[in-house]
């Protein structure tokens, strides 16, 4: 090999060597207050900035210690897929993000007939919103059930906090006080708090949904969010929070350096499920207001 040739070749490969790696899919989002990160399918947790969900103001963030715990899974007819980066690993899933600096989408194809949208935003200062519409792409009807579960370490007893919620209700058919469930929705939850839990340990929260039967090319949107408490805001004041936003099923987790509940931590997280307006619920909804607004138009025209 002539000289220059060779040089030449080995400029091609020291190019190669010296491109950067892509980057990972993993980022974040904020709105000032709160930073998240969102992982590779759609779990949270940002490898990359170790984030999760980080209150700025002093640095809280209650998935950050230990092994930092976020999941979904998807079932349809009895088939799984699952997000789960730091435990179970993804299972039969190909994802696409867009993030934004304050919002995200994630869209998922999975193995198993479904589609998962899942849009982030912020509902309030310091909750999460994610909107999950699933899609059914197969030719058949399928039978959809659909969980999120993740482990909280809530300081100041990050590895001893106590968990707690009400019976279950709705669509939620199960729940958990567990971090660290299988995130197959068909395998039923060790820790299950489906008739009301009050437990006290290194602990977190999940919850599963039974989304009925979706016909072919029908999809359905559902609504989890996350919340983490201000400074100084009580766990109760933090549930207030997510009720008023639409939550009608939650798991809370709080610090125990006081003891269990209704006795109160410094520190809490919580994940929950909102009601999602159906379609005919908002034609409904703005049909309501339009004979209103006529109505008022002519009073004032009388």
């Amino acid at each position: 090999m002539k000289p220059l040739r060779c040089i030449a070749l080995i400029c091609v490969v020291l190019s190669f060597l010296l491109i950067p790696p892509p980057s990972s899919a993993q980022q974040t989002i904020s709105n000032g207050t709160v930073t998240v990160g969102i992982g590779p399918n759609g779990e949270l947790f940002d490898n990359t900035s170790y984030i999760g969900i980080k209150r700025l103001s002093d640095g809280y963030d209650p998935l950050a210690p230990g092994t930092p715990r976020d999941s979904w899974g998807l079932s349809a007819n009895g088939s799984s897929v699952w997000a789960d980066q730091a435990y179970y690993g993804a299972n039969g899933v190909i994802s696409i993000s867009n993030i934004g600096p304050s919002s995200a989408v994630v869209t998922t194809t999975g193995a198993n007939g479904m589609n998962l949208t899942q849009a982030y935003s912020f509902a309030a200062a310091n909750i999460l919103k994610i909107s999950e519409t699933l899609t059914n792409t197969s030719t058949g009807p399928e039978v959809v059930l659909f969980q999120r579960d993740v482990d909280w370490d809530v300081s100041p007893t990050e590895f001893n906090e106590n968990s707690f919620a009400g019976q279950v209700s709705g669509n939620v058919i199960d729940s958990s006080y567990y971090g660290f469930e299988s995130p197959n929705p068909t395998t039923a939850y060790g820790s299950s708090c489906a008739a009301g839990c009050n437990q006290t340990g290194d602990l977190g929260g999940g919850i599963k949904l039974d989304l009925g039967t979706l016909l072919a090319n029908e999809s359905e949107t559902v609504t989890f969010l996350y919340g983490i408490n201000q400074v100084g805001e009580t766990a109760n004041e933090l549930d207030a929070q997510l009720k008023s936003l639409g939550a009608y099923y939650y798991v809370t987790t709080q610090s125990s350096e006081n003891g269990a509940y209704p006795s109160l931590g410094a520190n809490s997280a919580a994940i929950a499920v909102s009601a999602t307006p159906e379609p005919s619920s908002l034609l409904l909804l703005a049909t309501g207001l339009l004979g209103m607004f006529v109505a008022f138009g002519r009073k004032l025209m009388a």
